[in-house]
């Protein structure tokens, strides 16, 4: 690995902030409505499979975001990186009726590398939130009179990640790690209104249509340590400061009937910022059986302490759960399917919203499958599958089963090395 890849992969990482932060179809859930939008759920390397536990984890053989101090144990001469996609098959119940759809796209890009032997650094950039629904023929009363109108509404984009990790080893047992967070993105939504009116006996449609487009940024700070107990036995927390996210709105307003031409009015608005609450973690890893590790996070978020509400809800504080275990034997060369990792997790979240007296609560089932590229580097392609269920059928929620596939090319490279010539 050289300076020239080095410089290559940031511009890879450079371009690839602008792919994600145009895009707009990483979700198709009706609760990507509320705030901004759906919690993005997929993470780098294994932890998919693994019931997105990953506090107590190193980054000794992939990169490891759920913890800035685990990039302190990056291997010396390695150069990680990871590249993430997903998909995702969402079926929704409301009212004995049922639908369904399908998203796919690129999800995450990462980069890790060792400073020196008792410290690493690395730069991710992944959806905080996604926005994707459609809702239509929303039946609103007119106020002051007994009419009512229907509206289609439709949103879409989402918040971007840009995350830079710094871990340090205060010594063999002991890591301490900081993260600052560049949070940036836009959310749009379209709102056509079809109104009726009557004159003479008539009546006619006007058609008004409100297009907003939101703009969201702000930066957040957070801090995380790992601990081995004992040589099979790690600890781990975190911590992420609160911060409010600064919000501008454009909104562009157009009306027509069917007797008069369109008329159209552009302004800008001023939103209110949106805030996001501290959060902390703490994280297990024991590894049994020679062959086996065990995994346990809990995390929480104060979002009572924000004061702040939705339209459709009111924030509440989340707690998360998540649990994964691993098969993972010594490599071998020649063996492919001896060298395969087998994963299994299960998470779980309380959610952080509260809609008619309800929680909007989230839990999945995961598996998932290491399969290495070689026997003498960490190189892998992972890949997990969750299956996992979201709301109620009562009290107006909408309940949302849904099938998600990710992959992660997690690779490995190595530099400062001298070729050898035969």
């Amino acid at each position: 690995m050289t300076t020239k890849h080095i410089l290559y992969y940031f511009f890879f990482l450079l371009v690839s902030i602008e792919t994600i932060a145009q895009t707009n179809s990483l979700s198709n859930s009706p609760y990507s409505l509320y705030g901004l939008g759906q919690i993005n759920e997929i993470n780098t390397g294994k932890i998919n499979g693994l019931g997105k536990s990953g506090i107590a984890i190193p980054s000794t053989t992939f990169i490891n975001n759920s913890n800035p101090a685990s990039f302190a144990s990056i291997p010396l001469k390695s150069f990680f990186y990871d590249f993430g996609f997903k998909a995702e098959t969402n079926i929704l119940t409301e009212n004995g009726r049922k639908s369904s759809n399908i998203i796919a796209n690129f999800s995450n890009i990462a980069i890790a590398f060792p400073l020196s032997e008792k410290s690493g650094v690395g730069i991710t950039l992944i959806p905080y939130t996604s926005v994707g629904y459609t809702l239509n023929d929303i039946e609103s009363n007119i106020e002051g009179s007994t009419y009512s109108f229907n509206s289609d509404i439709e949103g879409t984009g989402g918040i971007n990640n840009l995350k830079l990790n710094y871990g340090y080893a205060i010594n063999n047992k002991l890591r301490l790690g900081i993260t600052g967070t560049v949070l940036f993105g836009q959310i749009t939504q379209t709102q056509t209104n079809y109104i009726p009116i009557t004159s003479n006996n008539t009546v006619s449609t006007s058609i008004i249509s409100l297009y907003d487009e939101n703009y969201y940024s702000g930066v957040r700070l957070g801090s995380g340590l790992q601990y081995d107990v004992l040589n099979n036995m790690s600890l781990g927390a975190i911590v992420n400061l609160p911060t409010s996210l600064s919000g501008d709105k454009e909104r562009v307003a157009s009306s027509s009937t069917e007797t008069l031409e369109n008329s159209i009015s552009s302004n800008n608005l001023d939103i209110d910022d949106f805030k996001l609450p501290l959060e902390f973690g703490f994280g297990f890893q024991s590894k049994f059986k020679k062959f086996f590790s065990f995994n346990l996070d809990y995390k929480k978020s104060l979002w009572d302490n924000t004061n702040q509400s939705d339209q459709l809800g009111t924030y509440v504080n989340q707690d998360f759960l998540g649990l994964g275990l691993q098969y993972s034997a010594k490599k071998q060369a020649s063996k492919f399917f001896k060298n395969l990792e087998y994963r299994a997790g299960f998470n779980y979240d309380n959610g952080n919203l509260e809609v008619n007296k309800q929680r909007v609560k989230n839990y999945a089932i995961n598996l998932g499958i290491g399969m290495p590229l070689n026997s003498y580097s960490n190189s892998m392609i992972n890949i997990g599958y969750s299956y996992g269920n979201k709301g109620q059928i009562n009290n107006g929620l909408i309940k949302e089963n849904y099938h998600l596939l990710s992959i992660n090319l997690s690779f490995e490279g190595k530099w400062f090395q001298k070729r050898k010539i035969d």
